[in-house]
């Protein structure tokens, strides 16, 4: 999955989300990229696609598309 600009949507991103939510990537299923506390086994038969966001408002979030409104704030350097 990518930013509206083309980027890639990694883990560990800090992105804005729609309504002012903020949320941190834990997973993109699309690459199979997690972050090592996230247990990736327990979600890929329910998520296969798409990113696990960690939202500052409404816990996690499975988003299965591109939202136009999201945007990277912060990339986590490993």
């Amino acid at each position: 999955m990518n930013y509206p600009n083309g980027d890639e949507i990694r883990a560990g991103d800090k992105l804005s989300l729609e309504g002012g939510m903020t949320g941190i990537v834990l997973c993109s299923f699309d690459s199979k990229d997690y972050l090592p506390e996230f247990n990736y086994e327990s979600w890929i038969d329910i998520c296969k696609t798409g990113i696990m966001v960690d939202t500052d408002v409404a816990g996690l979030i499975h988003y299965s598309a591109p939202n136009p409104e999201f945007k990277l704030l912060e990339r986590k350097r490993f």
